[in-house]
């Protein structure tokens, strides 16, 4: 996304300090647990299991201590380097965790009917940003997400050093103390042989949210846009279909979640020759589905971003976007209901050229309602929750 500013992030979820079936630790924050009684979903199915490799991994990476003390991770979690790597990671989740209430609170406030109808989030250029769409939307089945990012295998921790830890509170420092990802920094902190891509970032971020990864595979998208499973499992990653699916769950429940991340380019160059894709996004359940646009560099107020933005207002049935998303003059209002949120302005001066006088106005006259946390790139936040008329769906 191209972001050379580095903001404090005044939003954050409801997340937890814990560690990976054992005691948590005596500093960590319990936060409040968010929305419906998901403990109860599934309540017939198996109970569900963790891979306890990839647990423990993501647990060692995200400087969470192994209970178990015959793991082959165990003894390089009494090392020196890592009990420092584990400290630095609690100051940086610390840090995060201060907000968590603010988002907790808009989520159960404004956003109840798009959790209770939606089972899907499809979030175009959000990157490896699990985070947010997790907080604002944490019980969906699915989430979709979209970046140039390269998706990369799971974690493997092979002989870890003191600038290998490095690379990881790095990775996710940007998503902890601000709202997004800085694309020029990904590109950096992903080209290296300990952090292959995004997958082992999402990793480490459920353990520090208290899920429990089941598997990790790579996928791909058929021309008839169905996720099926990657034919050639021997290719390395940055030859494979570029889509990886996380199955999880938060720990306490039964609830098996799916996340997807797709590596590719959304512009019309991209999209228009890339029919799986396109078929994908085709057979969404546009009343099941709902978008969730952040810190989207303005991207969709290009003309060369056209195919996309018509996707999602043709698909979704509800989208939360802040004014880097799809532009106020696309939304038509005898279609949709939108509440905003926050202050608008104008943008800050990189993106000065998308003044959106339109919303400007807008939010002079519609009367919308204050947020208590920042989220994006501007110090005054704003979002814009807009949901399909009930006439309007097909």
């Amino acid at each position: 996304m191209n972001i050379k500013y580095v903001m404090l992030l005044v939003g954050g979820m409801i997340l937890t300090f814990s560690s990976c079936e054992q005691k948590k630790k005596s500093a960590n924050i319990v936060v409040t647990e968010l929305s419906r009684n998901d403990s109860a979903q599934n309540t017939n199915a198996p109970k569900l299991k963790g891979d306890k490799e990839l647990n423990e991994t993501a647990c060692f990476v995200a400087g969470m201590p192994i209970e178990d003390k015959k793991s082959k991770l165990y003894a390089l979690t009494q090392t020196p380097e890592w009990k420092k790597h584990s400290k630095n990671m609690d100051q940086i989740w610390n840090s995060f965790l201060q907000s968590a209430p603010k988002i907790m609170a808009f989520s159960q406030d404004e956003l109840g009917a798009v959790n209770d109808q939606c089972k899907t989030i499809f979030y175009p250029f959000g990157g490896p940003d699990y985070l947010f769409p997790n907080t604002f939307f944490p019980n969906m089945d699915t989430y979709f997400l979209i970046g140039l990012e390269r998706a990369g295998n799971a974690a493997k921790v092979k002989h870890p050093s003191a600038a290998t830890y490095r690379l990881y509170q790095n990775a996710v420092s940007d998503i902890l103390n601000l709202s997004f990802f800085r694309t020029i920094d990904m590109k950096a902190e992903l080209s290296n042989d300990t952090i292959d891509g995004v997958v082992p970032i999402i990793s480490m971020l459920m353990a520090r949210s208290e899920r429990k990864l089941v598997s990790i595979k790579h996928k791909m998208i058929n021309q008839a846009g169905e996720i099926v499973e990657e034919k050639d499992e021997s290719l390395p990653a940055n030859k494979k279909g570029k889509l990886v699916e996380i199955k999880f769950f938060k720990e306490g429940t039964n609830h098996l979640q799916t996340l997807y991340f797709l590596s590719t380019d959304l512009s019309n160059g991209g999209l228009s020759g890339n029919k799986p894709l396109m078929a994908y996004i085709d057979k969404l359940n546009k009343e099941t589905t709902a978008c969730f646009i952040k810190s989207a560099s303005y991207l969709m107020h290009m003309s060369y971003f056209s195919i996309i933005r018509d996707a999602i207002l043709e698909h979704v049935s509800a989208i939360m976007q802040d004014d880097s998303g799809i532009p106020w003059r696309f939304y038509d209002k005898s279609k949709w209901d939108i509440q905003l949120y926050g202050a608008f302005n104008e943008p800050i001066s990189m993106f000065a050229k998308y003044p959106q006088t339109d919303l400007r106005d807008a939010y002079q006259t519609m009367e919308p309602k204050p947020i208590n946390f920042r989220i994006g790139y501007a110090r005054q936040s704003n979002l814009q929750l807009s949901i399909l008329k009930k006439q309007n769906e097909d």
